[in-house]
């Protein structure tokens, strides 16, 4: 579950109270995290416990950077304690504004760790979000595939400057998840909540607009093999060709040479 919104695990170590902060990252803009704060933000699973040491399984959305700090403060009260195979889901509190988790998000929110015996987790007083085991996690994601798809294309960078084997692909795939909402609309006409449908051909449109520009750097890419020279600049020097001509002039026959003369003023 929530494979395919969450990074590959990473595995940290615990061995004294550690305040984790979890921060959007600079270039991430708040379109694309307002489109995903119904998931879970992060995932916590205990792998390991002994004393004070811990070992979390840790997985989270590839928007949000993951900052550890030591500290010597003591919490009394957690709002999670787990143990061994157990775990816990950061997600935004129900009922609170999208724009509030944002901007709590982007200044950075704040997770409590300790271990003793058990692993316990806790979060400011203040804090826009709250955290759920894993066994009382009931926000099962809902969105349709293609949805989630044409979201995860969307939040994808692309560099103008890839060959452009890389850019036909990134074309096709675009494509394909187009043609794949295209279906789903289709397929599901008068069963899908006006809301999801809205949302639907929204994401359409700003993926047509995507492969247009895919497109069109695609075709610069072959009309233009080095983005560093316009595309009507002459490659060659100039004085060279000249030599290069002169040369040919003095070493070709006379007949030859008149010849070219006069096809060229007929030219003029």
């Amino acid at each position: 579950m929530h494979q395919h919104i969450f990074t590959q695990p990473i595995v940290s170590e615990i061995k004294q109270p550690t305040l984790l902060t979890l921060r959007l990252s600079e270039s991430v803009s708040d379109l694309l995290v307002l489109s995903a704060m119904t998931n879970p933000i992060a995932e916590f699973v205990v792998s390991q416990v002994n004393g004070t040491n811990a070992t979390l399984i840790v997985r989270h959305q590839p928007f949000v950077e993951l900052i550890y700090h030591h500290t010597q403060q003591v919490v009394s009260q957690y709002d999670q304690i787990r143990t061994l195979g157990q775990g816990a889901r950061l997600y935004s509190k129900m009922g609170t504004a999208p724009r509030v988790c944002i901007e709590q998000l982007r200044a950075g929110v704040v997770v409590d760790i300790q271990a003793d015996d058990n692993v316990y987790f806790s979060l400011a007083p203040l804090a826009r979000f709250e955290l759920i085991s894993l066994e009382q996690d009931l926000r099962i994601l809902s969105e349709p595939q293609a949805l989630v798809m044409a979201k995860a294309i969307l939040g994808r960078k692309f560099d103008h400057s890839e060959p452009s084997s890389v850019l036909a692909v990134h074309i096709s795939e675009l494509e394909q998840v187009r043609r794949d909402l295209r279906e789903y609309l289709k397929g599901e006409s008068g069963k899908i909540h006006p809301g999801v449908s809205t949302e639907l051909l929204k994401l359409d449109h700003l993926l047509q607009n995507k492969h247009q520009w895919l497109l069109r750097t695609y075709h610069q890419s072959l009309e233009r093999p080095n983005f560093g020279r316009s595309s009507n600049e002459q490659l060659c020097n100039i004085e060279q060709l000249q030599r290069k001509l002169d040369c040919f002039e003095l070493l070709a026959p006379k007949d030859v040479s008149d010849m070219v003369k006069k096809l060229s003023d007929d030219e003029n």
